[in-house]
């Protein structure tokens, strides 16, 4: 039970870390600022530090036989080295609904930077409109391409 409390507690304190770091990072998106180096390169050091605990903690549930902590430690006995564990399993699962909004709003920062990308790159490329739009593309175009279509 105290190797389960070690690496729950290691993973509860590298992920409640996280979503500070995803916050300067949305931050960053936002503002549009080119530093995004350094919450990236936090992020993944924490990201590298989560991997190796991961591959702890599978090596442990199949030494236990077990599919999951949670399993695992509602077959212990009643004790504080259970409470313990349950109350790191709850902050776990707290964190990682708290990442899941995070990582949603990056996704979609992400997604509104790649479509602003596309459609500049459109611009650049002179690429006609076509039926996509409604109308008919140019005739006397260089270009045959059709332009992509961008909500931004």
């Amino acid at each position: 039970m105290d190797e389960t409390i070690k690496i729950l507690r290691e993973q509860t304190v590298l992920c409640s870390r996280l979503p500070e770091l995803f916050n300067q990072l949305i931050d960053v998106l936002k503002s549009h600022s080119p530093d995004v180096q350094e919450p990236i390169q936090k992020i993944s050091l924490i990201m590298r530090e989560l991997s190796k605990s991961e591959k702890q903690s599978k090596a442990f549930l199949l030494k236990v036989k077990a599919t999951s902590f949670v399993e695992y430690v509602s077959a212990q006995e009643k004790d504080i080295r259970r409470d313990v564990a349950e109350n790191l399993l709850k902050k776990l699962v707290t964190v990682q609904v708290q990442l899941k909004t995070r990582l949603a709003e990056l996704n979609r920062l992400l997604k509104k930077g790649r479509d602003f990308i596309e459609f500049n790159l459109n611009i650049l490329a002179r690429c006609s409109a076509s039926d996509t739009y409604g109308a008919q593309a140019q005739t006397g175009s260089q270009r045959t391409r059709r332009m992509f279509e961008a909500n931004i």
